[in-house]
């Protein structure tokens, strides 16, 4: 995640000089340009989307282990006030 920031511009630099270097016309670089980004877009939403996953998978299993250890421990608790 820490080169992100990197990857960013390295695309942007990339794509501005690609429009200045392109030997195609207006129109169908703009055209290569548009479904570019889209295609760009859609895969930045596949990797926050599987992010946001892992992360949830992460809280969920975190809350299972404490709510486990807290009945573990409410568990023994309860068997020593019996003693």
């Amino acid at each position: 995640m820490k080169s992100l920031p990197g990857i960013l511009v390295g695309l942007a630099v990339g794509a501005i000089v690609g429009v200045l270097l392109a030997p195609e016309s207006g129109k169908k670089t703009r055209k290569r340009i548009s479904s570019e980004s889209d295609s760009f877009f859609k895969d930045l939403q596949d990797q926050l989307q599987s992010g946001l996953d892992n992360i949830r998978s992460q809280y969920n299993d975190y809350v299972d282990s404490a709510v486990t250890k807290t009945q573990d421990a409410v568990s023994q608790v309860k068997k020593k006030a019996k003693y």
